[in-house]
């Protein structure tokens, strides 16, 4: 069954990087629902918000919740996709294939401006912030459908279980945390090379993009990376984080991945949760125990493995392969709505630029000497105060050596994307980001309201 496990995997995740590319982008951004009150957002008015934007751009609804309400709304000219995330206080912007930010830009920006509109008069708004300012006032529930009723299952199942190092309390992180991700085309031969270059350059990513800061954790700019890490999708590390070791030939690439775990399935249009179970070991079992909701209460079931159960498996990393060929680059926090498109330029113009920027990085003398793998390195930008002069000296000058990098790859495209990184340059100058400087203006004593304001201009 390992071998059929590998096999299965290969078909899956390799193959459609062996076909033809098309290098289009895909890029998602998620964005909290806020209310301009301060009080819990009202997802009566974030459900009637997509219906409006699904009327106006000649969207098809395409998902209701199990009480008749739209979660998800689809273009079929454009493939752009309208949703909620998990929760009605977490929008989701998703564009179909583009073949420029000019083109992605434009749609998110007559999207974003029309939502608001509809919900500014109704007291809310959408903004760019990685955590929902009013998460303690909100309704945590996941959107009531099958599949976010069984992650919602799954996660709180952190209450029963027991790991190394505990989980965190916050079982419906989902609905209060927001992300920007990227989706770029990769073939068979780059596959390796590709996720060593952008495993390596994560610690950097963090340095800029950092925007979840949530006030329970406050040492955290980026506390995301915690949140996954610490929940039930964190009991199998392979499951999410980085790949390590890093592979470099697609066979390993395929040995790491039969060692993800499997944590759902679907039977008789039924979403299943079970503890998770390293593939190759789940295709072995002669039955699991899993669990399912039957509409009031979860409900315990045995039932066989089946290869086909490969269709749910995925994993969570900050650099995903996924079943279309293309790398997900999930890292990224939401961005104030004004630099919505840096999180997409700084992946798509690196993505050329791969081997200058490993042997950038492999031979900085500063960010790998020292023995640090990328996800401590991550792991310790994350947090506040966590560098000295020095390192915040050199980091300045590395991370704009990376932009200049990420700069020529935009250049060579030939479509002028290079302004969607100026951003980004001005972050590396001052060593600042998102998160940063919201925490600067609250202990100056801004009010929240000025800081939504400000990350919800376009």
């Amino acid at each position: 069954m390992k071998n059929n496990a590998k096999e299965l995997i290969r078909r899956r995740f390799i193959e459609p990087t062996t076909s033809p590319r098309t290098n289009y982008i895909g890029i998602e951004v998620e964005m909290p629902v806020v209310s301009l009150k301060g009080e819990k957002t009202d997802q009566s008015v974030s459900a009637a918000a997509l219906k409006e934007a699904a009327r106006r751009f000649g969207f098809t609804e395409t998902r209701h919740d199990v009480f008749g309400v739209c979660h998800e709304a689809v273009c079929e000219e454009t493939g752009d996709v309208f949703s909620f995330d998990c929760s009605y206080n977490n929008f989701e912007i998703s564009l179909g294939k583009v073949r420029t930010l000019h083109e992605a830009q434009a749609r998110f920006t007559d999207y974003v401006s029309y939502i608001n509109t509809f919900l500014r008069a109704r007291g809310h708004l959408l903004t760019g912030m990685g955590i929902n300012p009013f998460y303690r006032k909100n309704d945590t529930s996941f959107v009531p459908s099958p599949r976010y009723q069984m992650l919602e299952g799954y996660l709180r199942k952190s209450r029963e279980w027991e790991r190394d190092g505990g989980f965190h309390p916050y079982t419906a992180y989902p609905t209060f945390s927001s992300a920007s991700q990227v989706q770029l085309d990769v073939t068979e031969d780059r596959l390796c090379e590709v996720i060593e270059a952008f495993s390596l350059v994560e610690p950097i990513k963090a340095l800029l993009f950092a925007n979840s800061y949530l006030p329970d954790e406050p040492d955290f700019l980026c506390v995301r990376d915690m949140l996954w890490e610490r929940s039930t999708h964190g009991v199998n590390p392979k499951n999410l984080g980085f790949f390590e070791p890093l592979p470099y030939t697609n066979d390993e690439v395929i040995d790491y991945l039969s060692g993800v775990s499997l944590f759902c399935a679907e039977r008789e249009n039924k979403y299943l949760f079970f503890y998770p179970i390293p593939f190759e070991e789940y295709l072995e079992r002669e039955y699991v125990e899993g669990e399912y909701f039957d509409g009031e209460k979860y409900v315990k079931v045995k039932f066989e493995p089946s290869p086909e159960d490969i269709r749910t498996l995925r994993t969570y990393k900050q650099i995903d392969l996924t079943a279309r060929g293309t790398l997900e680059f999930r890292s990224a926090c939401t961005q104030p709505l004004r630099d919505a498109m840096t999180v997409a330029a700084f992946h798509l113009g690196l993505m050329s630029q791969t081997k200058a920027l490993t042997e950038l990085l492999r031979n900085d003398r500063y960010l790998y000497q020292g023995g640090e793998s990328p996800y401590t390195l991550r792991k310790r930008f994350n947090r506040r105060d966590a560098l000295s002069q020095e390192e915040q000296s050199h980091l300045r000058e590395l991370t704009t050596v990376v932009l200049l990098l990420a700069q020529k790859g935009l250049h060579e495209r030939g479509f002028s994307e290079k302004r969607y990184l100026e951003p980004l340059f001005r972050r590396a100058a001052e060593l600042t980001s998102p998160a940063k400087e919201l925490i600067q203006q609250l202990e100056k004593g801004a009010d929240i309201h000025t800081v939504i304001e400000q990350y919800a201009k376009l």
